[in-house]
This record gives C-alpha cells, sequence and structure tokens, in this order.
C-alpha cells in the first residue's frame, strides 16, 4: 500500500459528536437531502476503528427526515490522504462510464478530510464464504474481471501517487519492519525471500510495465471488497489506488481468492482452482489468455501478495499459535512460488 501524508492537524472525534454531525449535514443538506427534506435526527455508529485510536474510521450515519429514513457511510483519516483519494477514484470512474461498479460518491470536505458515499446494497463475497455460499464467486468470476479490465483501461489519472521504485522500496522496508517487530522469528526467511523476489525483479525488467504504461491499480483487490448486490457487483476501498501496474490487481487477487479458500472454504480447494483459470481467461479474453511473459509477471505479484499478507497477519493477529502457523504456512507458499518463477 502507498501511504501520503497529509500536512493538517485533523480533531477526528468531531465525526463522532451528534451535535456537530447534527448541524453539518444541515448546513450541507444540498449534498445528502433532496430539495424538500428535512433532517430530524441523526443516529452514529462507528463501524472501523483501526487498532482503536480513533485516526482511521469508518462511520454509518442514519439520517431520518420528514421522508424517512437514509443511510450515508463516510471514512475518516486522521494523517493520510485515503478519503480524497477514495473520492477522487469514484468520480474518475464515473466519468468514464463505470460508476455503476463502486458507491456513489456523495461529499468531501477537506477540513476534516472526510469522504461520504451511499452504502452499497448487497453482501460481500467474504460474508459468503462465511455462509458456505462459494459457488456464488464461480457464477460473477467473469463479470468481475472483466469490470476490472474496464478500470484498468481508463487512462492514467494524474491524481493518484505513482508507483515508483522508490515507493516500491519504502513498501518493503514497511513489511519488514512489521515482521521484525511482531514476528521477529520469520524475520530471516521473509527477509531472505524479499531479498529474491527484488533481485528477480531487477534481472527481468523487461516484462514488466514502464511508468508511462502505469493504469489505475486498485491496491487491495480481494472478496472482502467485492460486494455481490443480485445480479451486480460493487467494488469498494479505493483509498489505497495509485498509479502502477495493472497485473498487481490481477496477481493478488488470485494470491487472495487461494487464501481465503484455504481459511473459509478448505473443502472446495478445487473451486479456487476453477475461479482463477475463469478469471484469467476473462481479463485476457481479447488476447487468448495471459503469455507465458505475463503468466511470469502474474506470478512475481502473487508473490508479492503472500508477502504482503504476512507482513500484515504479523501485525493484527493477536494469538500467537495463530500467528505463527499463519506465517509457516504463507512463506512456504511463497517459496514454492519462488522456485516456479525462478
Amino acid at each position: 500500500m502507498i501511504f501520503v501524508k497529509i500536512s493538517r492537524k485533523i480533531n477526528t472525534k468531531k465525526v463522532l459528536n451528534k451535535d456537530y454531525m447534527f448541524s453539518f449535514f444541515k448546513k450541507r443538506k444540498q449534498k445528502f437531502l433532496s430539495k424538500n427534506e428535512k433532517l430530524i435526527d441523526l443516529k452514529i455508529n462507528l463501524v472501523r476503528n483501526f487498532r482503536g485510536r480513533f485516526r482511521n474510521m469508518s462511520l454509518k450515519y442514519e439520517l431520518s427526515t420528514n421522508q424517512g429514513q437514509k443511510v450515508v457511510r463516510a471514512k475518516i483519516h486522521q494523517s493520510q490522504d485515503t478519503p480524497q483519494r477514495e473520492w477522487l477514484v469514484f468520480n474518475w470512474l464515473k466519468k468514464y462510464g463505470l460508476g455503476q461498479g463502486v458507491p456513489v460518491p456523495l461529499d468531501y470536505f477537506k477540513p476534516l478530510n472526510i469522504f461520504f458515499y451511499q452504502e452499497a446494497p448487497g453482501i460481500s463475497f467474504e460474508e459468503l464464504f462465511w455462509k458456505k455460499s462459494s459457488v456464488q464467486h464461480l457464477k460473477f468470476i467473469s463479470l468481475i474481471a472483466k469490470y476490472l479490465k474496464q478500470i484498468h483501461q481508463t487512462p492514467q489519472p494524474r491524481f493518484l501517487p505513482v508507483k515508483d521504485i522508490q515507493k516500491q522500496k519504502q513498501e518493503r522496508r514497511h513489511w519488514f519492519f512489521l515482521v521484525k517487530k511482531c514476528g521477529s522469528k520469520f524475520c530471516p526467511e521473509f527477509s531472505r525471500l524479499l531479498k529474491a523476489l527484488w533481485v528477480f525483479k531487477q534481472k527481468n525488467q523487461n516484462i514488466f510495465l514502464k511508468s508511462s504504461q502505469f493504469k489505475i491499480v486498485h491496491g487491495d483487490f480481494h472478496w472482502g471488497n467485492i460486494i455481490k448486490n443480485k445480479d451486480q457487483i460493487i467494488i469498494i476501498d479505493f483509498g489505497y489506488a495509485f498509479a502502477g501496474d495493472n497485473l498487481e490487481d490481477v496477481g493478488g487477487f488470485l494470491a487472495q481468492n487461494d487464501s481465503m479458500f484455504r481459511y473459509y472454504a478448505p473443502d472446495f480447494l478445487s473451486r479456487a482452482e476453477k475461479i482463477r483459470k475463469l478469471f484469467l481467461k476473462s481479463y485476457f479474453d481479447s488476447q487468448g489468455g495471459p503469455t507465458e511473459e505475463e503468466n511470469r509477471h502474474l506470478l512475481y505479484f502473487e508473490i508479492q501478495k503472500i508477502l504482503e499478507m504476512a507482513a500484515i497477519l504479523s501485525l493484527v493477529e493477536p494469538n500467537q499459535e495463530y500467528k505463527e502457523r499463519g506465517l509457516t504456512k504463507l512463506l512456504s507458499e511463497a517459496e514454492t512460488k519462488l522456485k516456479l518463477l525462478k
């Protein structure tokens, strides 16, 4: 993920104050209410509060009006540009006729660095795993792949940070720091794999895109960020989008697809492989599937995502036994795929 800091100081707890937010919605009613609609009451729900620090939050505002109820979702960050980035991306996709596949953007308020959008109806495909309904994943995978390809075919947005060499090095240093701090036992193995992957890229620059070819990249494209709404799909969480190599989304999705099936639906691992094949067929349909060079390209990004997942797991998993088991599995998988890559 690419982190871009903002310089201004923000009091994020304002968005949890009912009186403040009631006044806020009334003052900016043209963004949230119809012409004759009046705000009567307000309920605030804190949906996500990363690490309990009130710096990076997702919220749900339930507005009671003279015309009924409506729900407004919001994201706020104290020190990073992610809310504004997501606001810009949603409007960008809308401009290019792809707005039906993302939530409707409502407003961005710069003084609080908060982004408001319509709640996306439906259920995430990650929740469907919990409900033992992985057959739905296979049913929708072609539609998902084709929509992702459409996103990647829009011009490179100039407002996005570019994932250049320096940003890539910064990202890897961040992962290494997390493992060193939170899973030090695995640090030597993680470091070795990270270095081996980097050496491969330096020796095979020809298979990767040049900066002039970069496209919009979601950056965290997986089942948890895809919503099923009847026969439609909605993609969420573009806050860490960047301009980069579009196959990073594809390789990352494939790695996380395998991981989620192993975790949520181990009895249906054969279905994960069917999804992989159908996703690639649909994404590369116009050219008859990925070339040998593109397959190596994708495998590189699969390994990169596996190492990223290992770093994040070392931070967020509180149970030491589960952490060690998960890291062992992920690093073993990265090792196996690295041998294939070489």
